[in-house]
């Protein structure tokens, strides 16, 4: 196979954003300014709930021309959930997620989604409606605002005060509107901002700006504002001497390995990624966050790769490899197993991050930083510039790629497993057969989350959790926002459209903790409101059965109350049954036939529950294996 000439995603030819009713010397609000550019930038729904800050900003959404171009307000039971919403939009679509929220009260619920967002690297914009510009002049305690420690019937209130608490800290960008003639220029940078780090970004908007006039000339001379554009040009010379040098490095290796991370798919590289491995044909390995960045039906795939605490067959592999590259790595607690990442002696790592590449010889303890240099970059160059004639890889023949059934649980064996109880490690096998080719996969933070890191997923399947912040309740309503965006951009999620059937109807599935939904159950009711079809496996072991197998296993802090799932439809909108269906299973073999039905199921159009008992303390053998790890580590510690 001879080296292809291969352009970015975002380099092939694109329509011109339409924006009507803009022209040279006119004026337009404010608020139509920042909804236009919203659309610029790819997002045509926006999650938030009102408030009185924010009320005149979300007229605006109701202007027939941004209406005629797809803008839509998703109203959600709350602001964490609309965080939370705005989160699965990006991951699925990666184009940014969009929340309004007013004042203290509403951003300050928010807060918690917008860190998640930040700490996963997921593009959000949080627009806030906020104060009347003159008031920060004003000595008065205005309502949703934090009045001053001391002195505060004496003193004027610190209007920025939520800004302040961002700024730096939660975003990557944060801009206060003051000064109108400045505005436009304002919310340009921070969206620009966003998609160039990948982190949320805010806009604090003043309740009597939004009708002010301002000019259209951004809107004309930038039309688009996407990932493209957003991202620092690097000097070509030093990209192409960086490609050069990897492509040395893997024609010197005999096993090279690749690790697919999670910033492949936050910069748009993930099908870059699958290219340049078909072309090298060189193993591959995913981690925790980077879970289905990388194909895992290519026959070079090794497994994920999560140091001590990943599967032994996957870390024999993995300390075959005399070179590594590391392709949009994160490093962190989770991600990189406790910290336990190992490398073969005297190998060579090559780490390609958004903002540097790194080459390590560990053999002769050599290191070359390349600053400012953005990865995708250079994987595309590397592409064009790499000969697979003159890769000579001597792998081991009788080393195959990853299977699940490389996964022992104590089940493995049992005549009797089809009529008998339902346990995760049984689900872990279960799984992989109920999944077609093209399906999307939203999966809770909880105990089957670590099951779901060695199930091999098949071709073009989207799979999505927050496997680092890991705060409990995000999924459900994370899900609504993948589904939105299912809507606006169907199938965004398929590169290759040669390993899923031309009539397929991709499924949104969510793998869901009875725990974790009493927290934003509230969602289920936007599921209904915006026909998003979904199917739910909720999860139902009585508690947070993840924190059971860490501590206090019997203790009153993991129990919750039991609820009565397959009633809940009703109440939350579908009064006659009609747009839902729910069902409750005991056992495996009931659990097989519908997995089985929802699998061949001609009908996608509605929302379907399925309630699945479980043991109390029933968690899959992973998160046994993390915990026992870890108990470990401390001893030692």
């Amino acid at each position: 196979m001879s080296p292809v000439t291969y352009k970015l995603a975002s380099e092939k030819t694109k329509e011109t954003q339409h924006i009507s009713d803009i022209s040279v010397g006119k004026k337009i609000p404010l608020g139509k300014y920042l909804f236009q550019r919203v659309l610029s930038a790819g997002t045509k729904s926006i999650f938030g709930v009102p408030g009185d800050f924010n009320l005149p900003l979300l007229e605006h959404l109701y202007e027939r021309d941004l209406v005629e171009q797809g803008l839509r307000w998703i109203g959600t039971c709350n602001e964490l959930n609309a965080a939370y919403a705005a989160d699965g939009f990006s991951r699925y679509s990666n184009k940014i997620g969009c929340l309004i929220t007013t004042y203290g009260v509403g951003e300050l619920s928010a807060l918690n989604g917008v860190a998640g967002a930040f700490a996963e690297n997921v593009k959000m914009l949080h627009i806030v409606g906020v104060a009347k510009s003159s008031a920060k002049h004003e000595n008065k305690n205005i309502h949703h605002l934090i009045p001053n420690l001391h002195d505060s019937n004496f003193k004027r209130p610190n209007h920025k005060v939520y800004y302040e608490m961002v700024k730096d800290r939660v975003c990557c960008s944060a801009e206060y509107l003051e000064n109108i003639d400045q505005a436009c220029d304002q919310i340009d940078k921070v969206i620009r901002d966003i998609y160039r780090y990948s982190k949320p970004g805010y806009i604090f908007i003043p309740v009597d700006f939004v009708n002010e006039l301002v000019e259209t000339t951004n809107l004309l001379v930038t039309p688009v504002i996407d990932l493209e554009s957003s991202l620092a040009r690097p000097d070509e010379v030093t990209v192409i001497e960086v490609a050069q040098m990897i492509a040395d490095w893997i024609y010197q290796s005999g096993n090279p390995g690749l690790v697919g991370d999670v910033l492949t798919d936050r910069y748009d590289a993930t099908k870059m990624l699958n290219d340049f491995i078909q072309l090298t044909k060189m193993w591959n390995f995913t981690t925790v966050n980077g879970k289905s960045i990388i194909d895992e039906s290519n026959p070079w795939y090794m497994g994920l790769y999560n140091g001590d605490e990943g599967v032994s067959t996957v870390i024999d592999r993995f300390h075959k490899c005399d070179l590594v590259l590391n392709f949009g790595l994160d490093i962190n607690e989770i991600n990189h197993g406790h910290y336990t990442f190992k490398y073969k002696p005297n190998s060579k790592i090559v780490e390609l991050h958004p903002t540097y590449v790194r080459f390590l010889d560990t053999e002769y303890g050599t290191e070359r930083l390349f600053k400012g240099l953005n990865f995708v970059f250079v994987l595309k160059e590397l592409i064009n510039r790499i000969n697979p004639k003159e890769c000579m890889f001597s792998y081991d023949l009788s080393v195959r790629k990853f299977c699940s059934e490389e996964i022992k649980t104590p089940e493995d064996g049992n005549d009797d497993a089809e009529a008998s109880t339902i346990t995760q490690n049984k689900l872990s096998k279960m799984i992989p057969d109920y999944l077609n080719p093209g399906d999307i996969v939203v999966c809770e933070t909880g105990s089957f989350q670590f099951a779901m890191r060695d199930i091999v997923l098949p071709p073009q399947v989207k799979y999505m959790s927050q496997g680092f912040f890991l705060s409990i309740g995000t999924a459900l309503p994370a899900a609504v926002g993948v589904g939105i965006a299912l809507q606006d951009y169907p199938n965004q999620h398929i590169n290759n459209f040669g390993a899923v059937d031309h009539n397929y109807k991709p499924r949104l599935i969510l793998l869901e903790g009875d725990g974790a939904a009493q927290m934003t159950v509230q969602e289920l009711t936007s599921m209904i409101r915006f026909q998003i079809p979904i199917e739910i496996m909720l999860w139902n072991n009585n508690g947070y059965t993840v924190e059971r197998a860490i501590l206090g296993p019997t203790r009153s802090y993991n129990d919750i109350m039991p609820w009565d799932w397959t009633k809940l439809f009703a109440a939350f909108g579908d009064f006659e049954g009609k747009y839902t269906r729910s069902t409750a299973i005991e056992t495996t073999s009931k659990l097989l036939l519908k997995l089985n039905q929802l699998k061949n199921e001609g009908n996608r159009d509605i929302i379907e529950m399925v309630e699945v008992k479980l043991g109390v303390m029933d968690y899959p053998h992973q998160l046994k294996h993390m915990v026992e790890a870890a108990k470990v580590r401390q001893v030692r510690q």
